[in-house]
């Protein structure tokens, strides 16, 4: 007869599940076992953080869902962050905690605490198995994974419920209908953007896929319309699009430039927009009587600005239908948006007698191969780098954005790596937020993963060391300092080398990537150009 453990294993793979990382403890070691069985390899990782970090990761890489895995008490709070990102950021994750026999709950206290009351506010459904129902319990919990926004579950299972015998396996193959608006665009929508002399396009993090870069692409082409984009939605369309007008959501220097462009429309077209990428300057950010024509994959609930038209559902789908139309030239010129680019750029040209940052990072992306995948930790390097960092496709610059949490990088890079051997994979850090993550260079080493980990190194939180200085306070608990990089790297079986000029980073870069293993790269930079930066 068929257990829990055998019943989530098998329908996980089904959906496509390749890994699941965790820390196990006792009671879930059925589940580990019957992972196995179903050819889903389970990564033990150093810190269960990062295990929620890298399903994460994993999610928005492949579009199966994420699993991570940990004990009961301590296993499971240390969760929390990583599960907090996916449901900000739309990941569908399947986290799994052990708990302790309900009969048991009552008289016995040790490592036990109410976890479906701890997960509720981070997922989207949290249910304790039972050995009667779980066969029942486990399809309709998986459901939620695709209901609505996407986003993480909690499957919280007692010890004894990991291997109880089930009558049967339900089986389901759940997934919402497509809900085609094409009469709708068509009749309403088309009209609306034919008619606009200044119409603008925001992409945001809902769905991000080569098809959408594709439709945006061309509709940005047909109607001469410029297409902004949030930092999880880097790529769509190809930056390199003549129509792309740059990013936006955390720089107040840059924004302020987004929200001089969108001043002037017409006419703004939301894609998969989601304000938790955004800074309160961003409510609304644009005029209030703006026409917006949304679309979205679940109904925008907080999207802070009265809409005109919404369409839910299958957005490049949606969005195709408008290209039915042949089209036409709005008021916007490229002319005009060279000079929009030419502003921005004008905030990250540095003085070059010092790495600053976006030098760095100029210099990484050049010595990165082109195919890569760049997983960006969280602090002021981030900001820069999604206005410097250029992405040809979406899902190759990796961040958190919505939750914005330190000690990403590194083990979502580790995920791209797993998710796709065959493509170079780089965490791309500050320093701090490689430290809080460290240990994670464990297991690239036992692992022999060809990985490059990049740090900037400044020795502060320059994020806040900045918003210190603008509140007229004194530097106060930002200032830390660094290890050795080639004896860290030793101690983990790798190469460490520290460069402190852009071309030594771009060669550092290109070498490590041709070399293989482990490579940590200390790139010292002056951090001064933040400030005019973000």
């Amino acid at each position: 007869m068929p257990t829990p453990s055998e019943i989530l294993a098998s329908q996980l793979a089904e959906r496509g599940v390749k890994h699941a990382f965790g820390m196990p403890g006792g009671v879930v070691l059925p589940l580990i076992e019957a992972f196995e069985r179903h050819g889903i390899e389970f990564v033990l990782v150093r810190h269960e953080g990062s295990a929620g970090f890298m399903a994460d990761a994993t999610a928005q890489l492949t579009g199966a869902p994420g699993v991570c895995v940990a004990t009961l008490g301590p296993g499971a709070t240390n969760l929390v962050s990583g599960l907090a990102g996916a449901l900000l950021d739309r990941a569908p994750v399947v986290a799994v905690t052990g708990q302790v026999d309900p009969g048991l709950a009552n008289v016995y206290t040790h490592q036990t605490l109410d976890q479906r009351a701890l997960f509720k506010p981070v997922c989207k459904h949290s249910v304790t198995l039972t050995a009667e129902q779980a066969w029942r319990e486990i399809p309709l919990a998986l459901r939620h994974l695709e209901l609505g926004r996407r986003g993480p579950i909690h499957l919280n299972i007692p010890a004894s419920v990991f291997t109880a015998e089930q009558p049967e396996a339900l089986p389901d193959r759940f997934v919402p209908a497509p809900v085609d608006h094409r009469v709708a665009m068509i009749d309403q929508a088309l009209p609306c953007l034919r008619a606009a002399r200044r119409p603008v396009m925001l992409v945001g993090l809902s769905q991000l896929d080569e098809a959408l870069a594709r439709v945006v692409g061309q509709l940005a082409e047909r109607f001469s319309m410029p297409v902004l984009s949030t930092y999880k939605a880097k790529g769509v369309p190809n930056e390199d699009h003549p129509w792309y007008a740059g990013s936006f959501g955390l720089s107040t220097t840059v924004d302020l430039l987004q929200q001089q462009l969108l001043a002037t429309a017409d006419l703004l077209l939301t894609v998969g927009l989601d304000p938790v990428e955004l800074r309160p300057q961003w409510l609304p950010g644009w005029p209030s009587d703006l026409p917006v024509i949304a679309l979205d994959r679940a109904a925008p609930h907080d999207l802070v600005h009265p809409l005109e038209q919404l369409y839910v559902g299958d957005i490049a789908r949606n969005l195709s239908w408008l290209l039915q139309d042949e089209g036409g030239r709005s008021a916007w010129t490229l002319d005009e948006l060279g000079r929009h680019w030419d502003r921005m750029a004008a905030l990250f040209t540095e003085d070059t007698s010092e790495m600053g940052p976006a030098a760095a990072i100029a210099a990484i992306q050049t010595g990165f191969p082109d195919e890569g995948i760049c997983a960006l930790d969280v602090g002021a390097h981030r900001i820069t780098a999604s206005h410097v960092w250029t992405c040809r496709q979406p899902n190759t610059l990796l961040q958190s954005n919505g939750f914005s949490s330190m000690g990403y990088g590194l083990p979502a890079a580790i995920a791209a790596r797993l998710a796709f051997p065959d493509r170079p994979a780089m965490a791309l850090t500050g320093d701090m937020g490689l430290w809080m993550t460290l240990g994670e260079l464990g297991l690239a080493a036992e692992r022999g993963l060809d990985l490059t980990v990049v740090y900037l190194a400044d020795r502060s939180l320059s994020l806040i060391e900045i918003k210190q200085r603008r509140m007229g306070l004194r530097h106060s608990g930002v200032r830390f300092e660094n290890p050795d990089v080639v004896a860290l790297a030793s101690a983990f079986g790798g190469t460490g080398v520290s460069v402190e000029e852009p071309e030594h980073l771009e060669q550092a870069v290109a070498q490590a990537s041709a070399r293989g293993g482990l490579q940590l790269i200390e790139a010292r930079i002056d951090p001064a150009p933040y400030a005019t930066q973000i």
